[in-house]
């Protein structure tokens, strides 16, 4: 009888691990797969989005297309740039707080047009 309490409490705690550890799963998927708009799923890049005016924390997917964009730009000799592709972090906290650091300078965006040269 001892030996058929102990392999259900030994079940009960093992499917709650199993549960806790599942959870966990999806929790970070739910938080490392999010989309930031219709262009963009939040990632440890980050980049100026100079259409809209805004910091983004990128997936590389979105800093690939960014920086293709701009040599297409760079090539027809545009005005401005779509974007600016500007790091790669190790994680998208510490991504999105370096972009926190920068929206706090309010720099101006130099970076959104070509240099005259």
């Amino acid at each position: 009888m001892k030996f058929l309490f102990l392999s259900f409490l030994l079940f009960i705690f093992s499917m709650n691990l199993f549960a806790e550890t599942e959870q966990e799963k999806i929790s970070e998927n739910k938080i490392s797969d999010y989309k930031i708009d219709l262009k963009y799923i939040a990632g440890e890049y980050l980049l100026y989005d100079c259409e809209k005016s805004h910091y983004a924390c990128v997936s590389v997917v979105g800093f690939l297309n960014c920086q293709e964009n701009r040599k297409s730009e760079t090539k027809v000799k545009a005005k401005s740039f779509s974007c600016a592709p500007l790091e790669k972090f190790a994680t998208k906290k510490i991504c999105l707080e370096k972009s926190y650091k920068i929206v706090d300078l309010n720099a101006p965006k130099r970076f959104c047009y070509p240099h005259n040269e």
